[in-house]
């Protein structure tokens, strides 16, 4: 971003600097040594059904808290029955304080507070042995607009277990960090429990940790157990409810976001990482574990939003810890790296953003603002708005003004420096100024210790000599903050803005830009990069706004008015509320927001009319939202708009058709509050409308006036994103498979060789590691033929099976094949590895298969198949087709899916082969590949060559998943290192969401296969002996073939063709299409002199060839 060119200062009143131009001088100060941790070795029995527990703690201090007399807490529920020294209870029902990333409330156990005189020869340990019981109900703390959890201080109960430092069921003798070994059991009536803590595994419910942690959690139930390993690190799912899918998805989503996570901050710092579902709807993160309430987990969009969230505590809260007393930056850190950096890989960031700066906006008034120095925990929506969104901004903007190697130097250097101890934003500050050699001072006061947040404005006016003039005042009370604001500068005939960074210090100041007669607009911070005051045009009316309002007034109708009231108690909490009805008043508050409930409230021409500017208005039978029409029958839908009398507050109009979608109602609503409107169906209500209105009267835009075009706004550059999501397929893997193919030790996979039969067990045993089942008890379909020269071959195939459950469907399989053979070595003794044709189809095939066993259910079987022979012409599909394994016959084939060549893709579009043999494959395709970013093609020639065409002649709709030709088809360098791994990671999860698709599609696809003509199948390799040398263009579709690249020494080369002829006529005979191509081909030989007919661009031409060997 370029900085202050051609831009000068108008006026300064003080020097104009970012943060600070050096490093400041620091004197060496010996930074105190840590404290070691105290040791608890805990020794628990738990009798959920009684809920009771009964602790053993044996206690060792470290040498600097070995004081022969102790005063500390414990929970007043727990009765001390036997310890090694002298003990006084001195006080009951202390109120303890609750600290700890998870201390959303701040809710505590009431405790006993004791003095403990120990003997003189302690060796600095202590015992204590206690019992008791803890049973506190989880309940809401604060409005569920807050996004708070229900909390509970401690609960050891039936449905589950659940204790941290607040419980105080472990001895609390200061804040200091603690390390622990905690071996559990269980009464007989629950037997089957398991108990999860941080740390490792110590044997059967026993758990160890010897890095310092803040708190001990003790966290148990009826769990199923799943685990798995990601090198280094054990994943784990503790579920409540048996699904082994569920887990899976979550462990595999742990490893890729241990990849994600690893390579920009530094290692993971535990052994092991769980998920743990809780009994009641939480969103925990603990070191080394996550906490997730049973609704929370099942939802689809918390694996990418909320889940590496948490894992990624593990690094912020859980392996450096927050400072709490000075402020709790963690919160900030971990939701900019987690669900902030997702929007931003997604090219949204920017959008994010601007929510947290309009939650600021709508969430914190005056009164319930406070510094970032004494954020601990969210227990408001207003805390949330500054503890996570303001401290978010905090390091957004501190990596703007490092610059990203340098803001992640620093990250990576607080991670090493403090992990397992605290850190405070004083830490922050002297670290990041160490390593930038910027005086960050000015920077950190301002955002740590300062409320609210700057307010600016912008005037643009003609100067002389063709310039402009641009202004720019600080309209919020008190001192001027200093920044740095990004400016977009559009220029008449430039595709996009220039955009440049300025230095404001100062309460009113401005600078000069060239060529006023171009310049045609400004936009000031376009990516919503500084935190600041939204003004009000700056932001469209949310529902946000009133659920952030600290006075609102509720109009309701005359009917229904239970209901109403029913809404309007829960929306109402904790805020100044009237709550009027209709017939009482004569017209809405001028000075408060207002909802306006239902659609036969005699207001609810005030809520269009407020909105009329977004397009809404009434219908005859429901409502006008952008632009379609929304019944009322069976539906709930709400809209916001401006107040007419105030444009800093907000009208929001709910409807509700039927009464039994209120609860749904009010518990749904409150979550939704980014968007301007929604609509739901149904007595449960379901969201499948919503949206934001568009806010184009922002004051820090200037457009020339009289200016008539449109300025588009969104022109601006993309920013790129801090790091990349690795892959869903991790190319690694696909790579280990495509290594082991293309070995020495397989031989080039020819068959009737050693190697391919090696081949065929490597892919049984992969089938067998991933789950599948086998088919007729074997992996492997053995056959016999004879092709020339080659008498009494035995062949195989190697099938394995995902078994469907309906019952239904379960003749009716899905077959998804690659096959597995290739051309072995030639006569000279050169080796065809076979990389692209066809380990690549193979590993994206094994990858998948185990995907898919681990973490789906189909209604239908799946069958994954690689085929022998096909180099051979189709032997190992064509006996496949006539003779399916497992007691299916071929009329039932449902689909089929063929990877062939799918590793050279490197950013080109997919072609997929065969859509036209069923109506809903073209559909399926756009559809994938809208949802994962694959664009596809669908080329109208087939290649006759593979193994699709086996199932497409015996009347299977079937296609063919194609990355691209290349000038290594079945040549010595079709060699791994040059695999696009992440061109088969992207077809891998290609093809994980057609088979997901097939998998639970019952109706049958609609087949276009009858009366088509059977296809020709392509000589084998050897039995065409003539080749002209062309790689063709299957993308192409106009009349002849057209070639993308000739082969190296080959006869087109030669002769002179080039990539992007067109070939028209061979020897006097039309190229009707590849099919036609390669009968011409096969009936010439070595030798042959023909005559090629030609189109290169416009100029049509004859060229002679002489064919050569193949």
């Amino acid at each position: 971003m370029k900085r202050l060119s051609f831009f000068f200062l108008l006026t300064i009143s003080l020097p104009l600097i970012g943060f600070g131009q050096a490093q400041p001088q620091f004197v060496q100060i010996a930074e105190p040594e840590p404290i070691p941790p105290t040791h608890h070795s805990l020794k628990v029995l738990l009798d959920p059904i009684a809920r009771r527990i009964t602790v053993e703690d044996t206690i060792s201090f470290p040498e600097e808290l070995r004081a022969s007399s102790k005063t500390f807490e414990l929970n007043n529920n727990l009765i001390i029955s036997e310890n090694s020294g002298s003990l006084q209870q001195l006080s009951n029902n202390v109120s303890q304080e609750n600290i700890g990333i998870n201390a959303t409330g701040g809710l505590a156990a009431a405790t006993n507070e004791y003095s403990l005189t120990l003997p003189a020869n302690n060796n600095g340990q202590a015992f204590f042995a206690y019992s008791g019981s803890i049973y506190d109900l989880a309940e809401q703390s604060s409005p569920e607009y807050a996004q708070s959890f229900s909390e509970t201080s401690g609960i050891i109960g039936e449905q589950g277990v659940y204790l941290n430092h607040a419980s105080a069921w472990v001895p609390i003798f200061d804040n200091g960090l603690v390390t622990f070994d905690l071996e559990v059991e269980f009464a007989d009536t629950a037997s089957t429990w398991k108990v999860v803590s941080q740390g490792d595994r110590n044997g059967e419910n026993a758990w160890v940790t010897h890095d310092p942690m803040e708190e001990i959690y003790l966290i148990a139930a009826n769990f199923t157990e799943y685990s798995a390993q990601a090198d280094n690190v054990e994943v784990l799912a503790y579920l409540r409810t048996p699904d082994s899918n569920l887990a899976t998805k979550y462990m595999d989503a742990t490893e890729r976001y241990l990849k994600l996570y690893e390579p920009l901050l530094g290692a993971y710092p535990y052994s092991k990482f769980a998920l743990v579902e809780n009994f009641w709807e939480t969103g925990y993160g603990m070191p080394s574990f996550t906490l997730l309430g049973e609704q929370v987990i099942r939802f689809p969009f918390i694996l990418e939003s909320s889940y590496p969230h948490e894992i990624l505590h593990n690094w912020w809260g859980n392996g450096v810890y927050p400072d709490y007393e000075s402020g709790n930056w963690s919160e900030g850190l971990t939701a900019y790296l987690a669900d902030h950096l997702f929007q931003e890989m997604n090219g949204v960031g920017h959008e994010y953003r601007k929510e947290m700066l309009a939650r600021y906006k709508n969430y914190v008034a005056e009164g319930s603002d406070f510094p970032l120095a004494r954020f601990a925990s969210r227990n408001s929506a207003a805390s949330q708005a500054v503890g996570y969104g303001k401290t978010l901004m905090l390091w957004h903007m501190l990596r703007i003004e490092l610059g990203d190697d340098l803001f992640l130097e620093g990250l990576r250097k607080l991670y090493s420096d403090y992990k397992y101890q605290r850190a405070s934003f004083a830490d922050i500050e002297k670290l990041f100024t160490e390593i930038s050699s910027i005086d960050l001072s000015v920077f950190f006061d301002q955002w740590v210790n300062r409320i609210g947040a700057p307010e600016l404005s912008l005037s643009v006016e003609e100067a002389t000599g063709n310039r402009a003039r641009i202004m720019f005042a600080q309209t919020q009370f008190g001192d001027p903050y200093r920044l740095r604001v990004p400016i977009a500068l559009y220029y008449e005939g430039e595709p996009e803005p220039e955009i440049y960074e300025i230095a404001l210090s100062q309460k009113l100041e401005g600078f000069f830009a060239d060529d006023f007669e171009r310049l045609e607009a400004v936009l000031v911070d376009p990516y919503f990069d500084v935190f600041r005051q939204l003004d009000r045009k700056e932001t469209p009316p949310t529902i946000g706004e009133l659920f952030g309002a600290s006075e609102i007034t509720f109009v309701l109708p005359s009917s229904e008015r239970q209901h109403w009231v029913q809404m309007t108690e829960a929306f109402s909490y904790g805020v100044d509320a009237d709550i009027v009805y209709a017939d009482d008043i004569e017209s809405i508050p001028s000075d408060r927001s207002v909802w306006i409930l239902g659609r036969d409230n005699p207001f609810i021409e005030v809520a269009y009319s407020t909105t009329a500017l977004y397009g809404v208005s009434s219908s005859p039978a429901g409502v006008v939202i952008a632009g379609s029409e929304v019944e009322f029958e069976n539906r709930s839908t709400v809209v916001i708009g401006r107040h007419p009398q105030d444009q800093d507050l907000a009208v929001g109009w709910i409807h509700v058709e039927d009464m039994i979608a209120m609860p749904g109602m009010i518990e749904k609503l409150p979550h939704y509050g980014k968007y301007s409107y929604l609509s739901f169906v149904g007595s449960e209500p379901t969201n499948d409308v919503k949206g934001i209105w568009t806010s184009p009267n922002s004051p820090l835009r200037w457009k020339k006036p009289g200016l008539l075009d449109e300025i588009n706004w969104e022109s601006v550059p993309s920013i790129t994103p801090l790091t990349k999501l690795p892959p869903k397929y991790l190319p690694g893997q696909l790579l280990r498979h495509a290594n082991e193919l293309t070995s020495k030790a397989m031989e080039g996979r020819a068959i009737s060789s050693k190697g391919i039969d090696r081949a065929a067990l490597y892919i049984a045993d992969q089938f067998r590691i991933a789950g599948l089942l086998p088919a007729d008890g074997t992996y492997i379909q053995r056959w016999r033929d004879s092709i020339p020269g080659y008498l009494n071959l035995e062949l195989a195939n190697v099938v394995g099976i995902i078994p469907g459950t309906n019952r239904e469907l379960s003749a009716k399989p899905i077959v998804i094949g690659a096959h597995y053979d290739h051309l072995g070595v030639n006569d000279e003794g050169e080796f065809y590895p076979g990389a692209d044709d066809n380990a690549s189809g193979v590993s994206v095939l094994i990858e998948v298969a185990a995907k898919l066993a681990r973490a789906f259910t189909p209604q239908r079987p799946i069958l994954f198949v690689a085929f022998s022979g096909e180099e051979q012409g189709l032997l190992g599909s064509q006996h496949f087709v006539e003779n399916p394994p497992g007691g299916f016959v071929t009329e039932d084939l449902f689909a089929m899916i063929n990877l062939d060549a799918v590793g050279r893709l490197n950013g080109r579009t997919l072609q997929v082969f065969g859509t036209e043999s069923a109506y809903e494959w073209p559909f399926m395709a756009q559809g994938i590949g809208f949802t994962i970013g694959v664009e596809s093609e669908f080329p109208e020639d087939t290649i006759a060559s593979s193994d699709h065409v086996s199932f497409l002649n015996a009347g299977v709709p079937a296609i063919h998943l194609f990355s691209g030709t290349h000038l290594d088809y079945h040549q010595p360098t079709d060699t791994p290192e040059k695999l696009d791994s992440n061109g088969m990671s992207s077809i891998a999860l290609w093809l994980e969401e057609a088979a997901i698709y097939l998998g639970n599609r019952a109706d049958p696809l609609r087949v276009n296969l009858a009366g088509a003509e059977i296809i020709e199948i392509a000589s084998p390799q050897g039995e065409r002996a003539a080749g002209l040398g062309t790689v063709p263009d299957f993308a192409y579709s106009g009349e002849g073939v057209r070639i993308s690249g000739v082969t190296p020494d080959g006869a087109a080369e030669e002769a002179g063709l080039l990539a992007g002829d067109v070939l028209l006529n061979y020897n006097g005979e039309p190229i009707v299409d590849m099919q036609s191509y390669s009968n011409f081909l096969r009936q010439s030989a070595p030798g042959d002199k023909v005559s090629i007919e030609v189109l290169r661009v416009d100029e049509q031409f004859s060229i002679e060839v002489i064919l050569k060997a193949r």
